[in-house]
């Protein structure tokens, strides 16, 4: 009886000893996925602040490229009116200073494409089948090589 006893007793401290190593076990696991997630939250904020400084890089990079754009335009507006001051003031007759002048207007006029373009042939047709045969149809017929049931 001494023997089942100790068996028995055996069995509960190693039961007891397992418990205590898996709550052990369980706390340091518990704390180490703890940091890991307090570790990927600090990534994902990382990685939102670095997202909303590229916006803001961004939103710089088009405001600044607008700002020179419109420089752009306003110079070439004012070369525009240079040009045709110069050809109003310097032209040596009246000839002269219209034909100058139209040619700045056409210059100025931006360019407009409508979608609309000439057709590159007059009328599309299929390729005519110009080979005469003496009996059957044409090698471009729609009936050749075609056999007929009766």
């Amino acid at each position: 009886m001494e023997a089942s006893e100790n068996l028995w007793i055996a069995v509960a401290v190693a039961l007891a000893v397992g418990i205590v190593i898996g709550v052990v076990l369980a706390q340091v696991a518990k704390r180490m996925g703890g940091s890991s997630g307090s570790g990927s939250q600090s990534q994902l904020e990382s990685l939102q602040l670095r997202f909303e400084e590229y916006q803001q890089e961004v939103a710089n990079h088009f405001k600044t490229t607008a700002s020179l754009v419109g420089r752009l335009n306003r110079s070439h507006q004012d070369i525009q009116e240079h040009l045709t001051q110069g050809a109003v003031d310097l032209a040596a007759d009246d000839m002269t200073r219209q034909r100058l002048l139209a040619a700045l207007e056409q210059d100025n006029q931006p360019v407009r494409d409508n979608g609309r373009r000439e057709p590159v042939f007059d009328s599309l047709e299929p390729p005519r089948d110009y080979a005469l045969k003496e009996e059957g149809p044409g090698t471009l017929s729609e009936e050749f090589g075609l056999k007929r049931k009766h």
